[in-house]
């Protein structure tokens, strides 16, 4: 295959304060950002970049720890999902063009040239959660029929090469939440206050499991979990946000750790960013923002909420945007304790977006 080109579609500025180095990137016409990744240390992400025609090119953006960007545009394909190898190396699933057939194929992002043009597979619908042993592994559960157990694709890899995709069906309970580390797969659902905890294998073959009694009839994303090691799962009642602590031998526990007086709508896969610390974002009625948690210990906590950009809520300062209304589109790690976030601004009606923001935070 051909490697992917590199071109400037963006005008680029950057500035640094005691918070991070903050890039804008800005096109001529309209941008539509998709979601992004680690890239050995920085941060990569996939856009849209529109024409005067309404035609669009998919683009790849690094961005630096400087802030500096370099993009590239895709050959011949779109709905790019993002991934990294057991390697870490990395790649991108795309829909190339074709008059009758929907088929996505897996490529390096990069040198290309000596892979050969794989046969598509029908499209997987989940997210990339992260690797494990020889295996790149994604996970959906089906929001629209809660009769249907979640699936889970585990594309493998040999001498770092591509080598096959295997589809499989977890077995119930479904609406399981996943957590990936040191090569080991694990799975939490929850029935009332009656949590299942299971440790599955790249096929999803069930390794062990255990019923728990937890303090909580619901929970929103898991911070770590283990048969090994005490686990942390993190929960939210009427604004107050609170982490469920599991024992080995079982034993839950609930710590309140912040109380920002607004319920979550919604929280995505937390993003790890070293052992045991994670980042996770949320939005309220009220405005988005994002936490940073270390076991059951919060350490940082930004939200949008009646700010000119982004309040710490256990620091108090205001990382301030000049651009009202933002949106983040995805989080992912840089380095070691340190993380980035990629915003766009909302439009309104017909006003068509022409910005990318990526704020770069790195904690002691």
């Amino acid at each position: 295959m051909k490697n992917i080109d590199k071109i400037t579609p963006f005008t680029v500025s950057t500035s640094e304060s005691s918070f991070g180095v903050l890039t804008t990137l800005t096109v001529k016409n309209e941008v539509s950002v998709k979601k992004s990744i680690s890239c050995k240390e920085q941060t990569l992400f996939a856009s849209n970049i529109y024409n005067e025609d309404d035609g669009y090119n998919l683009v790849y953006t690094v961005i630096d720890d400087t802030g500096k960007a370099e993009s590239f545009i895709e050959d011949d394909g779109i709905l790019p999902t993002l991934f990294l190898s057991p390697d870490l190396e990395n790649y991108v699933s795309v829909i190339p063009y074709h008059p009758d057939k929907e088929l996505e194929i897996s490529i390096p992002l990069f040198n290309r040239e000596n892979t050969d043009l794989p046969k598509g597979n029908r499209p997987f619908i989940g997210d990339f959660i992260g690797v494990s042993n020889q295996f790149s592994i994604f996970y959906d559960v089906d929001i629209w029929d809660d009769k249907k157990p979640d699936k889970l694709l585990a594309i493998e890899f040999k001498n770092g090469v591509l080598k096959k995709k295997h589809n499989k069906k977890v077995p119930l309970p479904r609406n399981n939440n996943i957590y990936i580390n040191a090569n080991e797969i694990h799975l939490l659902s929850s029935s009332g206050n009656t949590w299942l905890h299971r440790q599955i294998d790249e096929k999803g073959v069930e390794v062990k499991s255990r019923a728990l009694k937890a303090t909580t009839n619901y929970f929103w994303q898991i911070i770590s979990l283990s048969f090994e090691s005490n686990s942390y799962v993190l929960y939210e009642k009427k604004g107050k946000i609170s982490i469920e602590t599991i024992t080995v031998d079982n034993v839950c526990t609930s710590k309140a750790i912040i109380d920002i007086k607004d319920e979550f709508f919604n929280t995505w896969q937390p993003e790890q960013i070293s052992d045991n610390t994670c980042v996770i974002r949320f939005n309220t009625e009220f405005g988005n923002g994002w936490l940073t948690i270390k076991n059951d210990e919060v350490l940082e906590l930004f939200y949008s909420k009646d700010a000119k950009g982004y309040k710490n809520l256990i620091s108090g300062d205001v990382l301030e945007f000049e651009e009202p209304n933002l949106i983040i589109s995805s989080i992912n790690k840089t380095k070691e304790n340190g993380y980035a976030v990629v915003f766009y601004p909302s439009v309104d009606g017909k006003e068509k977006n022409k910005k990318i923001l990526i704020f770069q935070r790195q904690l002691e």
